[in-house]
């Protein structure tokens, strides 16, 4: 077993190397946007939840904005979100401060009194993005392939088995989030904010500019806007390239 996962971790090796030398590829620590990484798509499971007063998502509503958003920053088009609790709305005759939210995103008042409502809701994320093709992330794929094996064997899945590591050429790239790119807006601004320090920083997905102020109080009338950079397949058009091209 130990000699056939080294074979298996050498070939995969041997064709980052080749994709390295073939297209001039450069590690990812090279800071110029027009170098090329070799890179494959990593499996991230994820979770956070979204709070919001003036911003109520229905569970649909959540799971669409979500997959939105992560398609656009570099993921691979089958994101799966599974969200809970988005149906329940909590009371408080104040709204919440800092200190009203424990460790686990709940609120600590449950039976509070009205105006406000206050939605909690459990998101969890499994998502392919793409990561440097370095010999340690090809070991760790290559390492979890028996477990993705088991998993198609035993659900009748066969698409289980086949997230095998296709190296391909990726830039780091500036991606524009906005109602223009991917049609963000104004109740997407607490998600997008609670996003960014959790699931973006998960990614590796940096924050460089960023266009909106969310207030806790009342919905912003304004759509978010953030740039992005991250890793994004080469030859591949970023939202909102083929409208700006017009």
């Amino acid at each position: 077993m130990r000699r056939r996962f080294c074979r298996s971790t050498n070939a995969l090796l041997g064709a980052a190397a080749s994709l390295l030398i073939a297209g001039s590829l450069t590690p990812a620590r090279a800071s110029a946007a027009q170098d090329e990484i070799a890179a494959v798509f990593k499996l991230h499971e994820l979770r956070f939840v979204y709070r919001s007063l003036v911003n109520p998502l229905d569970c649909s509503q959540l799971r669409n904005h979500i997959a939105v958003i992560l398609s656009a920053v570099g993921a691979r088009d089958d994101v799966k979100v599974r969200v809970t609790n988005c149906e329940i709305f909590l009371f408080n005759e104040r709204s919440p401060g800092a200190d009203d939210w424990d460790r686990y995103g709940t609120p600590r008042n449950r039976f509070g009194a009205d105006p406000d409502r206050w939605q909690t809701s459990n998101i969890r994320i499994e998502v392919m993005f793409p990561v440097e093709a370095t010999p340690e992330v090809l070991a760790e794929i290559d390492k979890d392939k028996s477990r993705r094996e088991l998993i198609s064997r035993v659900t009748g899945n066969p698409l289980a088995a086949m997230n095998d590591p296709v190296i391909f050429p990726v830039q780091r790239r500036e991606v524009t989030l906005s109602r223009a790119s991917i049609r963000l807006g104004p109740e997407d601004c607490e998600l997008l904010e609670q996003m960014i320090p959790t699931v973006f920083r998960t990614l590796n997905v940096k924050v460089t500019g960023r266009q909106f102020s969310c207030d806790t109080h009342r919905r912003s009338a304004f759509a978010p806007k953030v740039v992005v950079e991250t890793l994004w397949p080469v030859g591949m058009p970023v939202p909102g390239e083929k409208q700006n091209k017009k």
